[in-house]
């Protein structure tokens, strides 16, 4: 029993490290325009089908990976460019109906060029089962952990050792404020927009080496990463990546002890129940707002 608790765990943290790293981004640009990103999922859908692309058509391995999150960075600028901007002082509704037709527009063109089938993504790296005690788990399951810890920690690093790391939490603590600083606040939203569209890239690509790839795996990582996002705490960066982790540990376990017929069911009341305990999530903070 000890060794089936140990492999779920494993599985669990596995798949919560591609959730963490999907929500890492996706949580910056909450906790700075307090807008939900509903483009996110299918940003990084679309630059995860451009890796695919490029790997198939024998673009070297590293090159291929990087330039498909720069594409996913460049196309959440566009998205924040086209969609957003115009709009950001509008009523919130307007941006989030906004952005539902970028996430549309997005969806339809990863359709025409690839379909609506699932289609298999190629083997990055040799995988082999590995026995410790009576625990067998996959190679892979380890390389995605130390993939998503690793670039979560780069980010980490931009955002508290950097000026542009300081400039960003400048303006999502204060935006006028920002401004009256010198800060140019449009490049630093775009700056934000951008590592959403590279880290959720890097997280797609995580995700479909160890599922598959299709058009609707958008929505599905942009639900898992909301969660996330709403388990660790809105806004921070360390909340998003501990949040990922607890709902991909605690599906596992639902699915290994239960049944996968009650996973989602219980990961939203575990989301429940998190926000009776800890209101703004586990590192989350209050706000005072001026009424």
């Amino acid at each position: 029993m000890e060794d089936y608790i140990i492999k779920q765990l494993i599985n669990g943290l596995a798949a919560g490290a591609v959730y963490a790293l999907i929500a890492v981004g996706y949580n910056m640009v909450y906790g700075m325009l307090e807008l939900i990103n509903f483009a996110h999922g299918d940003i990084y859908m679309l630059g995860t089908f451009i890796a695919l692309a490029l790997l198939e058509g024998h673009v070297p391995t590293p090159l291929a990976l990087v330039l498909a999150c720069i594409s996913g960075g460049l196309i959440g600028i566009i998205v924040e460019r086209v969609a957003y901007r115009p709009v950001r002082k509008a009523h919130r509704v307007v941006p989030m109906l906004s952005a539902v037709g970028a996430a549309f527009i997005l969806r339809n063109i990863a359709q025409i060029f690839w379909g609506t089938s699932t289609l298999p993504f190629p083997e990055l790296f040799p995988t082999r089962m590995i026995q410790v005690g009576g625990v067998q788990f996959n190679s892979l399951q380890i390389i995605i952990m130390v993939l998503a810890i690793v670039l979560t920690g780069i980010f980490a690093v931009i955002m508290n050792k950097t000026k542009l790391g300081k400039a960003t939490h400048c303006v999502a603590q204060d935006i006028p404020a920002a401004k009256l600083m010198g800060i140019n606040v449009d490049r630093i939203i775009q700056f934000v927009y951008f590592a959403g569209g590279f880290f959720g890239v890097a997280g797609g690509i995580l995700f479909s080496m160890t599922y598959a790839t299709w058009i609707g795996m958008g929505f599905l990582g942009t639900t898992k990463a909301w969660i996330a996002c709403i388990i660790g705490g809105i806004g921070s960066l360390q909340g998003a990546f501990v949040g990922g982790l607890l709902l991909g540990v605690t599906e596992a376990l639902i699915s290994g002890f239960i049944s996968s017929a009650y996973r989602d069911a219980i990961s939203y009341t575990l989301v429940v129940v998190v926000l009776v305990l800890f209101p703004a999530g586990i590192f989350g903070r209050h706000i005072a707002e001026k009424v």
